[in-house]
């Protein structure tokens, strides 16, 4: 069913700021599938040639929008904004170290301008701003400048001397905005953030109720390293490895909370009826939530949550209904499931600011297609290629932005499967924008496909597989928006500790370690630098 966008905190709040500079953002993340640009003139030339830069420029400028071709031009028609492969630990960089960077690559058409910014820098020159973002998201350790409007998701966008071009409050300092070049208007920012399963049962029940940690204890979370990690045999994984690990929090409670209340857009996987007549699971895999244990969505921020999922049905199409009330109540929107085949297949839709987003839930996990909802019968909506195309073209016209989240495949493997590849493809082609999947309670690999991010499989969130270090590791998809645009994402790493609490994890104590896995298991041309999982 359809969900109106609560108000919540923008990118521009200061100490979400704060969080994802200090804390996600030494996190490397997705990568592109482009073709390598061309480069017309050896490295360190100094000669500038004449060339319109590509791409069109994005609403919102604050400064002298110049439509010229570049030779007539004397100022940029853009801030610059410096780049690095998807996979770098690199979130900052001072104006010395640009200018020390041999071969930084720009496009001929505003090479004049970075000159003119940067003490005689040994410049790479390419045929245009896109062929530099080919060239940085097929080249781990190269560096570029891009005026801010040809930025990505191809690519990672860095700050410049600890100011970050999208915090409006510091524009006017960025060092690398020429005098009436554009910058990007903090109005048309958005950032949308996306976890994994929750259940309301077992582990959350146990630590909350049972132990009486409370109910703010699963979003108190902060940082985390892990200090072991030890391999064991089990078939509970496509490597036949799996690890048992300790790990201890350093700090910063209540980080996730904030991050995740602070974002636009919240949305998770809900992977359980949530009823008056629940019963506690310790260790099935049958799951009812508490209704005591509600509040924890409203804490994580949570705006909508899919029903597509394998466990909805889990106390019956009673059940169902009576969850879907729940949420009604709660004011969290919700999609994937209910009283028949047109309801499940229903979306969600959030207005951010202008900025429409629809949001399509769908199962298939194998010997679940009995639940699977008919024109008569309650049931989730079923993931098929063609009921997928039909509902995408049908949304396409009244949102701007389609947001597909399947719950598939088979679990405990991170390599994405041929099917999966299949139906998310099938999904981009119809018109989606992102497809964001999950069931497989670890992270699995991720894709560019025609430009567009598809993350196979982002693990559990709120889920007590605290059996090892690979089910305990989830990661939120984190999209950022410009108007309609998809302007960066990243996968931000945590890990579930005391069976209830995500933490983000330390970069070098455990977060960088989940993302290589993540790259290792990921797809396309981009991600061969990584070879096999690491063990």
């Amino acid at each position: 069913m359809g969900g109106e966008k609560r108000p919540k905190g923008t990118l521009r709040t200061p100490v979400m700021v704060a969080v994802i500079v200090v804390t996600i953002s030494l996190f490397p993340l997705l990568v592109a599938c482009s073709s390598e640009g061309s480069k017309d003139q050896p490295e360190g030339s100094g000669q500038s040639d004449e060339g319109q830069r590509t791409g069109a420029t994005r609403g919102g400028e604050t400064g002298d929008a110049r439509t010229e071709d570049a030779s007539d031009r004397s100022e940029p028609q853009a801030a610059l904004v410096p780049i690095a492969h998807l996979s770098s630990t690199l979130e900052n960089v001072s104006m010395e170290e640009l200018s020390g960077t041999r071969g930084l690559a720009v496009g001929r058409g505003y090479r004049d301008e970075a000159e003119e910014l940067i003490d005689s820098p040994r410049l790479e020159r390419f045929d245009s701003g896109d062929a530099v973002v080919d060239h940085v998201s097929k080249t781990p350790e190269a560096l570029g400048l891009v005026p801010w409007d040809e930025v990505g998701p191809r690519v990672r966008a860095l700050s410049v001397d600890g100011v970050w071009l999208l915090d409006s409050d510091r524009s006017g300092d960025y060092p690398l905005r020429p005098e009436g070049a554009t910058v990007p208007d903090p109005e048309e920012l958005r950032r949308v953030v996306v976890g994994g399963d929750i259940v309301l049962d077992r582990g959350q029940y146990y630590t909350v109720i049972q132990k009486g940690m409370g109910i703010d204890f699963p979003l108190d979370g902060g940082y985390a390293a892990v200090t072991s990690r030890v391999p064991e045999p089990s078939a509970y994984s496509e490597t036949g490895v799996i690890h048992q690990f300790t790990a201890q929090r350093t700090g910063r409670a209540g980080a996730v909370r904030e991050y995740l209340s602070d974002a636009d857009l919240t949305l998770a996987n809900f992977e359980n009826p949530v009823i008056r007549a629940a019963i506690w699971h310790p260790d099935a895999t049958t799951f009812t939530g508490d209704l005591r244990l509600m509040p924890i969505l409203d804490q994580a921020g949570m705006d909508g949550v899919t029903l597509g999922n394998n466990h909805v049905l889990d106390a019956g199409t009673t059940g169902l209904a009576e969850t879907t009330r729940h949420l009604d109540d709660a004011g969290i929107a919700h999609a994937g499931a209910g009283k028949d085949l047109a309801e499940a297949r229903k979306p969600m839709i959030f207005d951010l600011g202008g900025t429409k987003v629809g949001v399509l839930s769908y199962l298939d996990v194998p010997s679940y297609g009995w639940a699977w909802a008919t024109e008569t019968a309650p049931g989730t909506a079923p993931l098929l290629q063609k009921v997928m195309k039909q509902d995408i073209k049908r949304l396409r016209a009244k949102v701007d932005l389609i947001l597909v989240m399947p719950h598939w495949g088979k679990e405990y493997i991170a390599t994405p499967e041929p099917g999966q590849v299949e139906l998310a493809h099938a999904a981009l082609d119809a018109g989606a924008d992102l497809v964001i999947g999950g069931h497989a309670h670890w992270p699995k690999g991720i894709e560019m496909y025609e430009g567009k991010p598809i993350f196979y499989g982002v693990g559990n969130f709120l889920l007590d597989q605290s059996w090892s270090e690979e089910t305990s590791t989830g990661i939120f998809a984190e999209i950022t928006l410009y108007g309609d645009d998809v302007f960066q994402v990243r996968a931000v790493p945590f890990i579930i500790l005391d069976y209830a609490q995500p933490n983000f994890l330390v970069p070098g104590a455990g977060g960088d370690r989940a993302l290589r896995k993540v790259f290792a298991a990921s797809l396309g041309p981009e991600f061969e630098t990584y070879g096999k999982p690491a063990r």
